[in-house]
């Protein structure tokens, strides 16, 4: 059974849809016309007289993401001939040379192959978006280890995994990304921070292996890099992981050669997000010029400076976007008016499943660069304490294997296995904050180099970098 993705388009789909729509906008649909309203630059002159099918498919484009009809066919074409040479299981398209392909995760290996590309595939997984960074490589690699293993993996239940074969694995995939004897280096990434910031990582390694000009080396492999930040479909573009394979093969023609200027520009970002103060960043993102190849990372480094506490709040921005989700649940609290929304009993609240935060979470997110583990790592710091601005309400389903193990409020303590079937909702303090009447105070954690501690931290307003500021006390 073939399952529909948004993103693989067909020409002969949309142009039925169109005659579809154009026929209920003759007869008036609200819902239409508020689409006609919100895509069409001349919607005000149009009625249900004159409205034509070229307006209604006008529509149908800018609602995927493209200015034109014109250019949505161009797209369905070159998607259907990479259809057809799937099907017709042509000769691969990186079979002129050894070919590695890089990516932070698993996402793409499967289709990669569906699309009929032989090269090996290297998934480079450390999400160095989240947690601490340092100079020092060999600091650095066992921070991200205590880290990964700490924080992401018990997460995920796996408890087995220790720190010493982090530190393997990922020696052993940083000599496979080092392998001379590969003749290409494919670097698949999208526009988020966990993309971005794995190609800075990769660039600023190769940056430090390059030999001289003039100097006796060995042939290096090709670099070349897919750097997409949109694509026409009928969903929100996040990532790579939701293209069809034929998707994944047209963007093949659009990959470009990694240039020594990228490698150097990554390897001072690199710098920059080791160091314990956010000022490095702050020079890299006021100097102009730099960013010409690499137009993605500038609005990367701010969204990476945005996990500071808020001068406001106190929080991150990705804690503060996982407040007003919950906000938005208790918004809709039957017979609850202004203060007595406080929720001073959770047995009044149902909560909010963590599945249904996290896609709201995604929703409000500017830069959507966080699995649903992640999310937890992120928020799970807000229920602990006295101070804590999130609560558990309840579990989906009792586990079984912690049915008689209690805490002291009568429900089951927190545990890492069962972290997906938490129903979530705001205490009384997170309803203070969210709503601007108090600051969180924050706890300890790590933005790359620069640590935030209870008694120190850099906060800004999360827009004006010059607003950033060293707290102490």
């Amino acid at each position: 059974m073939t399952t529909h993705n948004a993103f693989s388009l067909r020409l002969d789909v949309l142009k039925r849809r169109a005659k579809q729509r154009l026929k209920a906008l003759k007869h008036s649909d609200s819902q239409e016309w508020q689409q006609v309203r919100a895509h069409h630059p001349k919607a005000m002159a149009l009625n249900t007289d004159n409205i034509r099918l070229a307006d209604i498919q006008l529509v149908i484009a800018r609602e995927l993401g493209l200015p034109s009809w014109a250019q949505l066919k161009v797209h369905t074409d070159q998607l259907d001939y990479h259809r057809q040479q799937i099907a017709h299981k042509v000769a691969p398209l990186d079979n002129d040379q050894r070919t590695l392909h890089v990516r932070c995760g698993h996402d793409i290996q499967h289709r990669l192959t569906e699309a009929g590309f032989t090269g090996d595939f290297l998934p480079y997984i450390d999400p160095f978006c989240l947690g601490p960074l340092d100079r020092d490589p060999r600091r650095c690699e066992a921070l991200r280890a205590r880290f990964v293993r700490q924080h992401l993996l018990t997460a995920m239940g796996d408890t087995t995994t220790t720190e010493a074969m982090l530190l393997a694995d990922g020696q052993q995939k940083r000599a496979q990304l080092l392998d001379s004897t590969y003749e290409r280096l494919v670097l698949w990434v999208e526009h988020d921070n966990y993309d971005q910031l794995m190609m800075v990582r990769v660039l600023a390694e190769w940056c430090a292996r390059m030999v001289p000009s003039g100097a006796d080396q060995k042939p290096q492999p090709v670099l070349e890099l897919i750097e997409v930040n949109r694509f026409p479909g009928q969903d929100r573009f996040i990532g790579l992981g939701q293209l069809p394979a034929e998707g994944l093969r047209a963007l093949w023609q659009s990959r470009r050669p990694v240039s020594e200027a990228m490698m150097t520009t990554a390897s001072r970002v690199w710098d920059a997000l080791c160091d314990e103060s956010p000022m490095s960043l702050v020079r890299l993102l006021s100097s102009s010029g730099q960013w010409a190849q690499l137009p993605n990372l500038a609005a990367v480094l701010r969204r990476h400076l945005q996990e500071l506490p808020h001068q406001n709040s106190g929080l991150g921005l990705t804690q503060w976007l996982a407040l007003e989700a919950l906000a938005a649940e208790g918004d809709a609290l039957p017979g609850q008016t202004g203060d007595s929304k406080l929720i001073q009993d959770k047995e009044h609240h149902t909560g909010v499943p963590f599945t249904t935060l996290f896609q709201r979470y995604q929703a409000l997110e500017p830069l959507p660069f966080l699995g649903d583990v992640m999310l937890w790592a992120v928020i799970k710091p807000l229920l602990v304490g006295d101070n804590a601005l999130v609560q558990r309400v309840s579990i989906a389903e009792s586990n079984p294997d912690s049915a008689n193990n209690v805490d002291n409020t009568g429900q089951q303590p927190l545990t890492e296995s069962d972290w997906m079937r938490h129903k979530l909702a705001l205490t009384a303090l997170g309803w203070q904050v969210v709503r601007y009447r108090q600051t969180a105070s924050w706890g300890e954690y790590a933005v790359g180099g620069i640590p935030v501690r209870p008694d120190r931290a850099w906060i800004w307003d999360h827009q004006n970098l010059s607003t950033l500021t060293l707290k102490s006390g």
